[in-house]
């Protein structure tokens, strides 16, 4: 057999269990990160997407990536976090070390109707820490997303989240009602 090599000595990293997809996204996050996304010599540019850019009213963002066309709502507190394209993140909403991402559609009053009865989104004043929110998730007010007793692993038994390495993960689709708390599920 043939056998070819490359030699290879810039940035790379193994994403292949669930806790170095979420350490690798969050890295990116950090002041000074070992990859640059935007290095002037070799720029890393994302799929070209017609979005209005991100409107954010009056939130606190600490070292955090916020994709296009988000929404994100008065008193809302975003640290350490990556959040995804078309993300609603409600009033009063606190996002810690956590990856959201994000939406495949902007969702219209007619469409919050139809088969969910919490819209897209992340609704006024819930909490998410040490989390994964997979795509077109709608998380409702006042809900939990914490792994406060430390579990490493729950089964499938929860469809709508589960827990894997330690970092609770948002199926995608799902629907998390108002008021619900993860250490009440697991």
């Amino acid at each position: 057999h043939k056998v070819q090599t490359h030699l290879f000595d810039g940035y790379w990293e193994d994403i292949g269990t669930i806790r170095s997809f979420y350490e690798s996204n969050l890295a990116m996050a950090v002041d000074d990160p070992e990859f640059e996304l935007a290095k002037a010599d070799f720029p890393i540019y994302s799929r070209a997407r017609f979005l209005p850019p991100t409107r954010v009213s009056g939130a606190n963002i600490k070292q955090s990536l916020i994709s296009h066309g988000c929404r994100i709502h008065k008193d809302a507190v975003i640290e350490n976090s990556v959040i995804g394209l078309r993300t609603i993140i409600g009033p009063n909403v606190v996002i810690k070390d956590s990856i959201v991402m994000g939406c495949d559609f902007y969702e219209s009053e007619e469409d919050s109707t139809e088969g969910r009865t919490v819209p897209v989104g992340i609704g006024e004043g819930s909490v998410i820490e040490g989390a994964i929110i997979d795509k077109d998730v709608s998380i409702g007010r006042n809900a939990r997303i914490v792994n406060e007793s430390k579990r490493e692993e729950t089964s499938l038994e929860h469809p709508t989240c589960v827990i894997r390495d330690g970092i609770p993960i948002v199926m995608k689709n799902s629907e998390i009602k108002d008021g619900w708390n993860l250490e009440d599920e697991v």
